[in-house]
């Protein structure tokens, strides 16, 4: 029975009593059932559909019956049980047309996902255009050598990831440069991609006309033909062939990772007698340079880690690792953990989990430059300019003395000799140069542009703009890989251009950041920091509920994924043996070396994280 507090003569309070309200599309069958209360108004449900939607409240109309009649219901009344709701022709949101095709620029990862995304949905008017003469992208056309391997995981880094396809069959949990581009170029032509892709082409301009998608298409792409070996980043040399002009309602732009090395010069290179090269690009010849010699390292980001397993492959007698300051990196079983995860690792968690690694090389994950506790280490925030190095190669390397970590400045060098501001000298053979990457000026220049409105270009939904962020800035960790942020922007980008009226709600909304370049790092407008991007991760979906709906899933598709790919016990089989295998490999070649430690993860370490955290190990 409902009860009732006396507020005065005559006013008693609106009536909570549950009921349900149908609603019927005008003119079909279609039919929404709500739960509401007595006292609920029908402006509340105009704005509930309006936020569904992407529509005004004020392009509804409830009409019910009264009588043998028919009446509209005004805004302030309770709403009806029985309601017809005219205009609107669906309770489905209406999907914008737009003549031109759609322009993906980029056929890596992110890009490939979108298309899949695009022809899922059954819209085919799109193309992919990459200057290259494969599909792949930057990072493992360009960047990566015959070495490297992914350093995440298969289950959240492929393109099969969305809620419908099924995981790769006969791949490796970490797969190598050469599987991955197979396995880009075999799920192109099988999921019928590669008829939408046009390679060796370079977009010299791209014109743009009005400011959003409200004001008509785009304007005209103008692109021209590349020669067939190119496979840098750099802007192709002009060809003056097949230069062709074409209309395109909206760019979206995936220039990859960072893209140029950040390069800085050391006193006395001149006098230096060993071998020096920026460690990307595949211009190294580690089995020259690196097999037998010793090595340094400069630098501490992703890149940098990967880089002492890969002189640890070509036998390195010793490498050093110099920086400035020293990054977290993170062990397999960590990176494991948060892509298994939902809801995310909380950070005091994710940072517990690095100790049993770092305990091997005597140092402390709690006490990073990059890491802020509070005082009984359960909020925790981690804040570094590099993205994770992952992998365990890292740590197996320290512990045996086969690399060294030094937190130093190179003061100069000389004939075979790195002499540091702390007055220790490194006698070295060869010099490997990771200090991070910087982004494509280039991307700003054809897109025009000079302030980022969000992942948007100048506030306008027909010009987006995605890559991975440099640095990390957390204090939960959900994922270390691409493909869940891949299928995230693919669905973003879309429902923009198909669904205006949000579009013009988040900008209404004034929540977007800016972001403009920033030439003093070599940073351009288009590469947000890790903080930027954090924070429309959570607030773009609750200005638009509609996306929101659309990526509810999308933690769940994750961590489905993974534990598909990735069973716990079978997973940490495969880290246990790699590292058993190196272990015993480095020793067989210099027995100086330490005696390998075990396999600092064990199934019942594991499964306390997951217990911690809540969740379990088997795939829901």
């Amino acid at each position: 029975m409902v009860q009732y507090k006396i507020l005065g003569p005559g006013i008693q309070p609106a009536s909570q009593t549950p009921a349900q309200t149908e609603l019927r599309v005008h003119g079909t069958d279609e039919v929404m059932t709500l739960p509401v209360v007595t006292s609920t108004k029908v402006l509340e449900l105009k704005e509930f559909l309006s936020a569904k939607l992407g529509i005004e409240p004020s392009d509804l109309q409830f009409i019910t019956r009264a009588g043998c009649s028919w009446r509209k219901q005004l805004d302030h009344e309770e709403v009806r049980r029985k309601v017809l709701v005219s205009g609107i022709r669906s309770f489905k949101p209406q999907k914008a047309q737009y003549q031109a095709p759609f322009l993906i620029i980029g056929a890596g990862h992110i890009g490939l996902r979108h298309g899949i995304y695009l022809l899922q949905r059954g819209f085919t008017n799109f193309v992919i255009v990459d200057r290259r003469n494969k599909v792949g992208g930057t990072s493992w056309i360009s960047q990566a050598n015959k070495t490297s391997k992914l350093q995440t995981e298969l289950g959240t880094y492929h393109l099969q990831f969305d809620e419908n396809n099924p995981v790769p069959v006969g791949m490796s949990t970490w797969p190598s440069r050469d599987e991955l581009l197979e396995h880009f170029a075999k799920v192109s032509d099988e999921y019928g991609l590669t008829p939408y892709i046009r390679l060796q082409t370079n977009v010299k301009r791209v014109d743009v006309v009005g400011k959003t998608s409200v004001d008509g298409p785009l304007g005209d792409v103008h692109t021209e033909a590349v020669d067939e070996n190119y496979s840098g980043v750099d802007t192709p040399l002009p060809t003056g062939r097949e230069i062709k002009t074409f209309p395109a309602s909206c760019a979206f732009m995936y220039p990859g990772n960072l893209s140029l090395p950040r390069k800085y010069e050391y006193k006395g290179e001149d006098l230096f007698n060993g071998y020096m090269e920026y460690a990307m690009f595949d211009t190294v010849n580690y089995d020259e340079v690196v097999r037998g010699k010793v090595v340094m390292i400069a630098g501490h980001g992703a890149f940098g880690v990967e880089n002492i397993r890969t002189c640890c492959e070509y036998s390195a007698k010793k490498i050093y690792m110099v920086c400035r300051r020293r990054n977290l990196a993170c062990p397999r079983v960590c990176s494991w953990l948060a892509n298994q995860s939902d809801p995310p690792i909380p950070g005091s968690l994710f940072v517990d989990s690095l100790v049993p690694a770092y305990q091997l090389v005597d140092s402390d994950p709690w006490t990073h430059h990059s890491v802020t506790a509070n005082a009984n280490r359960t909020s925790v925030h981690i804040n570094q300019k590099s993205r994770f190095g992952i992998g365990d190669v890292y740590f197996l390397a320290i512990s045996m003395g086969k690399c060294e970590v030094i937190v130093d400045d190179v003061k100069r060098l000389s004939e075979d000799k790195v002499h540091l501001e702390s007055g220790r000298e490194l006698q070295v053979q060869t010099i490997l140069k990771v200090f991070g990457f910087t982004g494509l000026y280039e991307v700003d220049r054809l897109l025009k542009i000079k302030t980022m409105t969000g992942w948007w270009a100048e506030g306008d939904n027909r010009r987006y703009v995605a890559s991975e962020n440099p640095g990390v800035y957390a204090a939960n960790f959900a994922s270390t890989s691409l493909s869940p942020g891949a299928l995230g922007w693919s669905q973003q980008a879309t429902h923009m251009m198909w669904f205006p009226k949000d579009w013009n709600r988040l900008v209404a909304s004034g929540a977007l950041p800016s972001n403009k370049a920033d030439d003093e790092i070599s940073r351009p407008a288009y590469v947000l920091d890790a903080v930027t991007a954090l924070s429309m991760q959570f607030m773009i979906p609750t200005i638009c509920p509609a996306l929101g709906e659309v990526q509810m899933n999308n933690a769940v598709i994750k961590r489905s994924k993974q534990l598909e790919c990735h069973p716990v016990e079978r997973f940490l089989e495969e880290c246990a043996n790699e590292w058993d295998w190196y272990g015993k490999t480095w020793k067989e070649e210099d027995p100086s070396l330490k005696d390998p430690p075990s396999y600092p993860y064990t199934l019942t370490m594991v499964k306390d994280y997951l217990r911690s955290a809540g969740q379990s190990a088997i795939k829901s």
